[in-house]
């Protein structure tokens, strides 16, 4: 019955929590070890310029998950309680392809026990506990092996910075969880239908809580300092010096040993997560089914990591907003040019509304579909050109990108910058007050306004106007000190 489905097209997802491209080693990181990773760039196309179009997690997923850019999902910022929004779902509409669909992990949806169309789903919520839910289904593993109460001992909040090592062991930690889940499908897996396998790990999002073994992997490893740019001494915008103080980074920040051990911690989790990654493509080697799958691998945002005195996510900045998109076709097929295998493309803007369009392409799916995403597949062939840019926003952050320049507007104090990824990939160098950059400038900020106006943007006076938001920073500045979002948990 094997030979049956192994004609059409299988998809397998895989998608992390706030990690940032340039944290792998096709990324171009030269202490970060994810050789499986690598791999399937090397076996596929790395689109180095993607972007999150809303980087921080509800939105970010939503976006992945209906190929709808922020306005389409009726969400342009954090919002946890708003159900899911109307639309076909990526696992819907191949669960009605005949599709045998299944996800582990995160899923951040709401309510938090919708499948959005999966025909199965292992849960994993960080601990997460809403009214139509008492236990998800990692929380349940802990409890039935005895470990449920070892969960948050390691005393680190879901958004702090820092290290701990995870109190539990390897097998039992989110990681190694989702990684099995998946196995544990492809083993029960009906084998006369194709699958859509999603596989959604939380990490490496905070806290920092790697297994010691993978820990000891970078316990002397030194990473060179954060990024600092000229700008920052210029016009730090409000919003990041909000963000900095909220994470209590002003306490600890010239503390080289805490940032130091921060990101050894970073990378454990991620070739943790590699690792695993590893162990899922050998099972469907050794089934006999990675030849004839889609790989597609990314993150719902990144994580700025210090740079320019910056923290976790919410604004355009590389760290924050620079995603993996890493799509590897089965063997032998004809999505992907010969010669463009094992490529890096450093041109097109794709972000995370492309993922839908481009696995419903490849399995021959969606075309009355309405997405604002596109697949990448017709531009790769030549068929199709891609859209010149990509837009952003997130809360009171805007940016828009042709693939290579970068424009930022935060409105809350009407800061601008610009980038060159291309010469300035660390985004050191502002260069929005430089003559020789008026034209692009302008060109960016009219179509980043032209896309607000066809979204009925608020924001839109403000930004045409060049007009602040906040009449009094410094307040904001003073509320976002006075509080944190560390959200330590204290269950055992």
């Amino acid at each position: 019955m094997e030979g049956c489905f192994l004609k059409q097209q299988n998809v397998l997802l895989i998608t992390c929590d706030q990690l940032r491209l340039d944290w792998l080693g096709c990324g171009g990181n030269p202490i970060v070890m994810t050789p499986q990773i690598d791999q399937l760039a090397r076996e596929g196309v790395n689109f180095r310029r993607a972007m999150s179009e809303c980087p921080v997690c509800v939105p970010a997923r939503r976006i992945l998950m209906t190929g709808r850019d922020p306005y389409g999902i009726h969400m342009t910022n954090y919002r946890e309680d708003q159900p899911f929004p109307e639309g076909p779902k990526l696992a819907e509409v191949m669960t009605r392809a005949g599709y045998q669909t299944f996800a582990s992990g995160k899923l951040h949806t709401c309510p938090q026990r919708y499948r959005i169309g999966f025909e199965d789903v292992w849960l994993n919520e960080e601990g997460r506990r809403k009214p139509d839910m008492a236990c998800d289904d990692y929380e349940a593993f802990l409890n039935a092996g005895g470990y449920g109460h070892l969960a948050y001992t390691h005393g680190m909040g879901n958004n702090e910075y820092g290290v701990r090592m995870s109190p539990l062991p390897e097998p039992m930690t989110t990681t190694h969880w989702t990684m099995q889940r998946a196995v544990e499908f492809l083993e029960r897996r009906d084998p006369t239908r194709p699958f859509f396998l999603y596989v959604s790990f939380d990490k490496p999002h905070p806290p920092i809580t790697p297994p010691a073994e993978y820990y000891e992997l970078y316990r002397d490893a030194q990473f060179p300092p954060p990024a600092h740019g000229s700008w920052e001494q210029e016009k730090m915008p409000c919003q990041l010096r909000a963000k900095a103080l909220n994470q209590n980074y002003d306490q600890w920040k010239d503390h080289p040993l805490l940032i130091q051990q921060t990101f050894r911690g970073m990378a454990a989790m991620i070739t943790h997560i590699d690792s695993m990654i590893g162990v899922l493509l050998g099972d469907l080697r050794e089934r006999g089914l990675l030849d004839q799958t889609l790989i597609l691998f990314t993150s719902d945002h990144g994580d700025d990591l210090f740079d320019h005195d910056s923290m976790a996510k919410k604004d355009f900045l590389r760290g924050s907003s620079n995603i993996p998109f890493l799509v590897r076709p089965p063997r032998g097929s004809d999505l992907i040019p010969d010669a463009l295998i094992g490529t890096a493309d450093d041109s097109l803007p794709v972000g995370l509304m492309d993922v839908m369009p481009t696995i419903l392409d490849a399995c021959g799916l969606g075309a009355d579909i309405p997405m604002d995403g596109q697949s990448v597949f017709a531009s790769l062939q030549g068929k199709e050109a891609f859209r010149p840019y990509s837009f952003g926003i997130c809360d009171h952050y805007l940016a828009v990108t042709d693939g290579r320049f970068k424009y930022h507007w935060f409105a809350d104090d009407a800061v601008e910058l610009l980038f060159d990824a291309q010469e300035d990939p660390q985004e050191n160098c502002d260069l929005s007050n430089l003559a020789q950059y008026r034209g692009k400038k302008q060109e960016l900020r009219d179509q980043l306004a032209a896309w607000l106006e066809r979204n009925n943007e608020p924001l839109l006076e403000a930004f045409a106007a060049g007009r602040p938001l906040l009449s009094d920073p410094e307040s904001a500045l003073t509320r976002a000190a006075r509080g944190n979002v560390w959200n330590n948990r204290g269950r055992h």
